[in-house]
C-alpha cells in the first residue's frame, strides 16, 4: 500500500500539467495505478493519522470512568467529554483533557456498534424472582364498555400468572394487587422485577439505583421482597411479563369480558388463569404444565404471617354536613365529627375514616366522581335536637326500616308531634342497637299503646334487665370454691355492744 505522502505528490504532479506516462516512470509506480490514485478510487485524506492510541496517563482510572460512562449512559441530557474530564480529575485523575476525550469517543463508537435489539436469555431459579406490570384493556360493565387497568404477575420460574382489573393504576391499587397475588401464589419469591412505575420508584439515580417510595418500600419489607427496577426503555429486562401482557390479552380480554361488576369480571379472570396455568405446557418443560412446574417452585415461596395493610393515608376536614370529601366524591361520617379533622385509609375497595382512634364511617369506594354517599346512621343521632330533619334530610331519603318501626311510625304519625316522636326514637339506634329498639317497638305493638315514651321505657327497662342478667353471670363467675370458716364469738361481741 502506497504512503499517504506518495498520493499526494502524484496528484500534485498530475495537477501541474505532468503526463502519466512520466510521472509513472519517476515513482517507479504503474500507470494503472496512478490513474486509479487519480481517478479517486482510493480516498485521500489529507493531514496526521495515529495509528495507535496510547494511554498511558489513564492507567488504573480506566475502569473508573468507563463506571462514569455507563452510569450515565441513558441519562438526559447526556454529559459533554468535558464534564467527565471534571468528574474524573475529582478523583485524582493528573492526565490531559484530549487523552480522556479520546477514550470517550473510542467507548461510545463501540456502544453504538452493539445491536440494541440482540437480548441475552435469562434463566431464574425457582422461587427466586416475579415479574409485575400494568396493561390497559377494555371491559364490559352493565352494558357500558370501560376502560381499567390489569395488575399482571408472573413467576419466572414456573411462569404461573396472576391477573385483576383495577380502575386505575394508584398505590392503594398497587398494593391489593400484590397482596391478592401473593395470597395466590401461596407466598412471594425473593425477588420482584418492576419498571420504574410512579408508585414504586420515587427517583431513578444512577444505573441500577432506585429511591423507592417509602410505603411501597414497607409492603416489600413485610414480604421480604427486594425490588429491582429495569433500565428505563429497556422492557427486555422483564420480558417474559411483557409477552404475557400480550398472551393474557389474546386468552382472557378477547371477546371483551362482560359483568354487572368490576367483580364479578375479576372472578371471571381468576377462573381464566386457573384453567390457563392447569393447562398449558411450560414453554421449556414441555412435558409438564404450568401448575405442575409451580408445585416444585411453591416451596421456595414465602409466607407472610398477615397480611399487609396496604392502603393510603390522608387527612381531611369534616363538613358541617357531616361530608368528607375524597377523590371528588363525598361520603358522610359520624355526626359528632361535624368540623372535625379525620383520618382517611383508602383501600382498593373501601374507606375507612378514624376520629381519636375510634372508625367514624366505614363506605364502599366509588370511582365516578361528584357522587355523595350517605349513611344514614350516621345522622341518626342529630334527631335527639332536630327530629324535624327526618323528613326531608337527603340521607333518609330511600332509607329501608324493619317492619315493626314502619308499624310504629304509621301510628304514631296519626298523632299530634307524632312524627317527631318517631325521629327522636330513631335517634337512639346508634346507641341502642337496631336490634334492641325492634325489640322494644314489637313489645309495644303487642300491648297495642304506641307512644315515644313506652317504647323508650321498655329499651331502657330491657337495658336494665340485660345489667341485673350481667350482674348474675358475674355473681356465679366469683361463686366462691371455699366456705368461710364461722366464728360464733363474733356474735357475743355484738351483743355486749348493744347492751
Amino acid at each position: 500500500m502506497l504512503l499517504m505522502e506518495t498520493k499526494r505528490k502524484i496528484l500534485v504532479k498530475y495537477r501541474n500539467g505532468e503526463k502519466i506516462r512520466q510521472i509513472s516512470r519517476e515513482a517507479q509506480i504503474s500507470r494503472n495505478t496512478i490513474r486509479g490514485i487519480i481517478r479517486n478510487k482510493e480516498q485521500i485524506k489529507e493531514g496526521y493519522e495515529r495509528k495507535v492510541q496510547p494511554y498511558p496517563a489513564l492507567g488504573e482510572y480506566i475502569g473508573k470512568l468507563e463506571k462514569i460512562l455507563r452510569e450515565n449512559k441513558n441519562t438526559k441530557p447526556k454529559p459533554t467529554n468535558r464534564h467527565v474530564y471534571e468528574e474524573i480529575v475529582l478523583q485524582g485523575y493528573r492526565g490531559s483533557y484530549s487523552t480522556i476525550s479520546r477514550y470517550i469517543n473510542k467507548w461510545n463508537k463501540i456502544e453504538r456498534s452493539i445491536n440494541p435489539a440482540a437480548c441475552v436469555p435469562l434463566e431464574f431459579s425457582a422461587g427466586e424472582a416475579y415479574q409485575f406490570d400494568w396493561s390497559e384493556e377494555h371491559v364490559m360493565i352493565n352494558d357500558e364498555i370501560v376502560k381499567v387497568k390489569v395488575a399482571h404477575f408472573m413467576l419466572c420460574y414456573s411462569r404461573k400468572r396472576f391477573v385483576r382489573i383495577y380502575p386505575n393504576e394508584k398505590q392503594e391499587m398497587v398494593f391489593d394487587a400484590h397482596i391478592k397475588a401473593f395470597e395466590y401464589m401461596g407466598g412471594s419469591p425473593k425477588r420482584g422485577i418492576y419498571d420504574n412505575m410512579k408508585t414504586a420508584v420515587q427517583k431513578v439515580l444512577r444505573g441500577k439505583e432506585r429511591e423507592w417510595n417509602k410505603k411501597f418500600e414497607q409492603l416489600c419489607a413485610h414480604y421480604m421482597v427486594e425490588p429491582t427496577a429495569c433500565t428505563p426503555a429497556r422492557g427486555n429486562e422483564k420480558g417474559r411479563v411483557e409477552r404475557q401482557v400480550a398472551v393474557d390479552r389474546q386468552q382472557f380480554f378477547t371477546p371483551m369480558p362482560k359483568g354487572k361488576s368490576m367483580e364479578e369480571i375479576n372472578d371471571q379472570l381468576m377462573s381464566g388463569f386457573i384453567k390457563y396455568n392447569n393447562t398449558h405446557k411450560h414453554p421449556e418443560y414441555k412435558d409438564q404444565t404450568i401448575e405442575e412446574v409451580y408445585q416444585k417452585e411453591k416451596d421456595g415461596l414465602v409466607s407472610a404471617p398477615i397480611l399487609f395493610d396496604g392502603h393510603k393515608e390522608s387527612y381531611l376536614k369534616v363538613s358541617t354536613t357531616c361530608l368528607v370529601r375524597y377523590d371528588r366524591n363525598s361520603y358522610s361520617v359520624n355526626c359528632s365529627c361535624a368540623g372535625e379533622i379525620v383520618e382517611c385509609k383508602a383501600y382498593a375497595d373501601i374507606l375507612i375514616f378514624i376520629y381519636e382512634g375510634k372508625e367514624v364511617g366505614v363506605h364502599t369506594r366509588k370511582f365516578s366522581k361528584g357522587g355523595t354517599y350517605y349513611d344514614p346512621e350516621h345522622y341518626l343521632p342529630l334527631l335527639k335536637i332536630k327530629p324535624g330533619a327526618f323528613r326531608n334530610g337527603a340521607p333518609f331519603n330511600g332509607l329501608e326500616l324493619p317492619q315493626e318501626l314502619c308499624e310504629v311510625r304509621e301510628l304514631l304519625e296519626e298523632k299530634k308531634n307524632g312524627a317527631r316522636d318517631f325521629a327522636q326514637i330513631l335517634s337512639y339506634i346508634p346507641v341502642e342497637s337496631m336490634e334492641a329498639v325492634v325489640i322494644a317497638c314489637k313489645e309495644a305493638l303487642k300491648g297495642g299503646i304506641i307512644t315515644k315514651d313506652i317504647i323508650l321505657n321498655i329499651l331502657h327497662r330491657g337495658n336494665d334487665q340485660k345489667e341485673v342478667e350481667d350482674n348474675k353471670s358475674e355473681e356465679v363467675y366469683r361463686e366462691l370454691k371455699c366456705a368461710p370458716e364461722v366464728d360464733l364469738k363474733q356474735y357475743d361481741q355484738l351483743l355486749s355492744c348493744r347492751l
